[in-house]
């Protein structure tokens, strides 16, 4: 009489016991959706909500641009859904742009009027943020100094120098947005610029720019020769 060979099953794990035991880099783009998205609808479940999403739209970055009102369009996403799958697309831009901007990258005027351009899109408020350098233009540290206009009362360097020497900083670049949407610099804004640099030559601690952010890229006040 033949034995009986007794065959193991074999369990398909779920995206999400698949990320804890292989790591979550190891799942696919279908699979990483449907963890975001967690159910489906009676007649549809996650797992092919997610596949007809990326079938949709070809790859992750057409879909990370999707709105709301796009995203709801597909049975099974409501208004709940497509802002927790913009808040993650969201979430890995700013890892990137932060990851970029603190691992070594050699600082100049274009690649940080670039990064702060993304950053400061639609802020409704000015704000003033000082990037601070080492001797070799690697940044140390993107602080917001204040919030506000860069008049006599409120702007004033001590603020600035003060972070600069605790981080032991060479260098600093100074970005400011227009929530105007002009970059033209005012007549404060080239004051304002010139006595940074003044403070600096004194205290050994170089003020290489100044940067103002507007709706539709950057204006350096050192490329216009305004200080």
């Amino acid at each position: 009489m033949e034995q009986l060979v007794k065959v193991p099953q074999i369990t398909m794990l779920m995206p999400r016991e698949a990320a804890l035991k292989y790591g979550i880099s190891a799942a696919t783009d279908v699979e990483l959706l449907q963890i975001m998205l967690r159910t489906g609808t009676a007649k549809k479940s996650s797992g092919q909500l997610a596949q007809q999403l990326v079938t949709q739209y070809e790859n992750l970055a057409f879909l990370s641009l999707a709105q709301v009102d796009e995203l709801t369009q597909f049975s099974g996403i409501g208004q709940t859904k497509a802002i927790e799958l913009q808040a993650a697309f969201e979430l890995g831009k700013r890892a990137l742009a932060q990851r970029q901007l603190r691992q070594g990258v050699v600082a100049s005027s274009g690649m940080i009027g670039y990064h702060m351009q993304e950053k400061l899109r639609g802020c409704l408020q000015e704000k003033l943020i000082a990037v601070y350098l080492d001797t070799k233009n690697q940044i140390i540290q993107e602080r917001v100094i204040f919030i506000g206009g860069l008049n006599s009362s409120v702007a004033h360097p001590r603020e600035i120098f003060q972070q600069a020497v605790r981080l032991s900083a060479a260098r600093l670049i100074i970005v400011h947005n227009h929530p105007s949407g002009q970059m033209t610099p005012s007549q404060n804004d080239i004051k304002f610029s010139q006595r940074l640099i003044e403070c600096g030559k004194l205290m050994g601690i170089d003020c290489l720019d100044h940067l103002i952010i507007g709706a539709e890229g950057y204006l350096s006040l050192k490329e216009e020769g305004l200080i």
